[in-house]
């Protein structure tokens, strides 16, 4: 099966040639993954090139099968919307993506694909860089990244009140009561009114894709989530430039902002790494409190990753290498 005629977008490979992917909706057109990837494998002199595959819900399981059959490939990154979907094409994973339910690795060896999750770990290291006291947090979202930040910040904040939104709350009951989360100190908000009579936060951390990119569509979708549309009554049809929008957008989702009762030195973490300075972190200044966005986060989930499928390779050159 020639895996070719099933992606969305067109790539140069050469007969023979080693390769590694990306798989997701559309990472030809922005996935920082093959830059990162790519740059070390030509500094470390490793003969290999990642290409991304752009493909549809429907063709994940086509293309896992005949990347398997592939003789000339090696492994693949996985990101939205695929992160969950591939799991089940999979031969085995290993146990953090098993406590996860979120792959953002698939490596071939013995003719066999394995799974692995490394977003938990990149989440962490930037957690880490939090110099801080925390006790309350609010963590919205609950997708493949979403779930792996979720576990990397019970991890570091075992004692910490964790409070969890997401719009589909089925998904995030689902995950809840999988992995048996300590009922006593992380809670899902069910509703928009519960959610800004929360304690004084400390930390925000936003695991949608709203803003990624600046995409409209994105943003149009997500921001009923955010705020109260009825009360806001945005008219979208009206404004005629994305600057305008994007503008627009902020100052609404920063009105939410203010409902919610955050301490003065609260931080605001947004895993979206494009644009760096992202729709939240704008929205987050915009009240005066600190933020950071993801792009540490992707680095070293990329830094992990490529780690397990080159061995030899130690962890600190290939930060240096990547950066």
């Amino acid at each position: 099966m020639n895996f070719t005629n099933i992606i969305k977008n067109k790539i140069n490979l050469k007969d023979k040639q080693k390769f590694v992917a990306i798989i997701g909706s559309d990472p030809s057109k922005g996935a920082r993954s093959p830059i990162l990837w790519n740059k070390a494998f030509f500094k470390l002199k490793i003969n290999m090139k990642m290409f991304p595959l752009d493909v549809k819900n429907q063709n994940v399981s086509r293309l896992i099968k005949s990347l398997k059959e592939n003789k000339n490939f090696f492994a693949s990154a996985v990101t939205v919307p695929h992160k969950e979907r591939v799991i089940k094409y999979l031969d085995e994973i290993d146990q953090s993506a098993f406590e996860i339910g979120s792959v953002n690795l698939i490596v071939k060896k013995n003719n066999k694909l394995k799974g692995y999750n490394t977003d938990s770990l990149g989440c962490r290291f930037t957690l880490n860089k939090i110099n801080k006291k925390i006790q309350n947090i609010l963590i919205i979202g609950c997708g493949g990244a979403g779930k792996a930040c979720i576990i990397s910040t019970k991890n570091k904040y075992p004692k910490a009140n964790i409070y969890l939104f997401n719009r589909d709350l089925k998904k995030l009951n689902k995950f809840y009561k999988r992995i048996k989360l300590n009922k006593k100190n992380i809670k899902i908000i069910k509703n928009y009114n519960i959610l800004i009579k929360l304690k004084k936060l400390d930390l925000i951390i936003n695991t949608t894709s709203l803003g990624f990119d600046l995409e409209i569509p994105s943003i149009q979708s997500n921001l009923k989530y955010f705020s109260p549309i009825s009360q806001l009554e945005i008219k979208f049809n009206k404004l005629k430039t994305t600057e305008n929008l994007i503008n627009t957008i902020i100052d609404n989702i920063s009105e939410t902002l203010t409902f919610l009762k955050v301490n003065s030195n609260a931080i605001v973490f947004d895993i979206i790494y494009k644009p760096s300075k992202t729709l939240i972190m704008k929205l987050a200044e915009k009240i005066g409190l600190k933020s950071i966005n993801g792009l540490e986060m992707n680095l070293m989930q990329a830094v992990v990753a490529f780690g397990i499928v080159n061995k030899k390779v130690k962890i600190k050159e290939i930060i240096k290498v990547m950066k």
